[in-house]
């Protein structure tokens, strides 16, 4: 159910991406709002965050820093490290997108209660605990 829900909303998403014009990917979309929660994360904080491995967040970033979107800039207090800031325009995308996927969630919320919302947020959040605490096996095929 969650994949199938996931493939209809994804088309959503990037219906608005493709409205805002402004060169905005559906991989950027991620790290984007992420920062606009919080800016200046280091690199594996925005990637641990996003729920990305390291190698494709720095190709992610890279491409919007060459958007314009963010900077990219060593960490003061750790040489090895570099921290994520938003530019003037990556917030200027998000004053725009952010109203627009409000739409996308008043839209598909449409008929859901505040506690019935409340309820799958909290399994969700479950769900990925559960994933991020350990490596899943899978069972074995039965001879």
């Amino acid at each position: 159910m969650l994949t199938m829900t996931d493939r209809r909303l994804k088309p959503l998403l990037k219906k608005c991406l493709a409205l805002e014009g402004g060169g905005v990917t559906y991989g950027m979309w991620f790290f984007l709002r992420v920062l606009w929660e919080e800016d200046g994360l280091s690199q594996r904080e925005l990637s641990e965050r996003v729920g990305m491995m390291q190698p494709t967040a720095v190709t992610a970033l890279r491409d919007m820093e060459r958007h314009g979107f963010v900077k990219i800039k060593p960490d003061p207090n750790d040489g090895r490290s570099t921290r994520i800031f938003l530019t003037r325009a990556g917030r200027q995308v998000g004053d725009r997108m952010l109203p627009m996927v409000k739409g996308i969630n008043d839209f598909v919320l449409k008929g859901i209660s505040a506690d019935e919302f409340d309820m799958l947020r909290n399994i969700l959040r479950k769900m990925r605990a559960n994933i991020d605490a350990g490596e899943f096996v899978p069972p074995r095929r039965r001879r």
